[in-house]
């Protein structure tokens, strides 16, 4: 998990920690750390899952389709431009 992190790199880490939120109160964040963690890990679980409303069924989801009409560009009516040739010595 801390692979490229070494043991000095951890030890400055924890004392930031302790500077910032205190003795008293790492236990709570510790606490919310946790529960986000265990809330990300469902939530990765569950991704492919068919969703589920809050009576415990499985709710039909609609496909999505776009609202507006994508612009076309216009179609290009002019002739091309004739070749230029580029010469050496600036026009004065």
């Amino acid at each position: 998990m801390f692979g490229s992190l070494g043991s000095t790199e951890l030890i400055v880490i924890v004392v930031l920690v302790l500077i910032v939120f205190g003795a008293g109160k790492l236990p709570s964040v510790m606490k919310d750390l946790g529960k986000g963690v265990s809330e990300f890990k469902k939530a990765q679980q569950t991704d492919g899952d068919p969703v589920v409303s809050a009576a415990g069924t499985t709710a039909a989801v609609a496909p999505v389709s776009p609202q507006t009409a994508v612009a076309q560009p216009a179609p290009v009516t002019s002739q091309p431009v004739a070749a230029r040739t580029v010469d050496s010595a600036p026009r004065a």
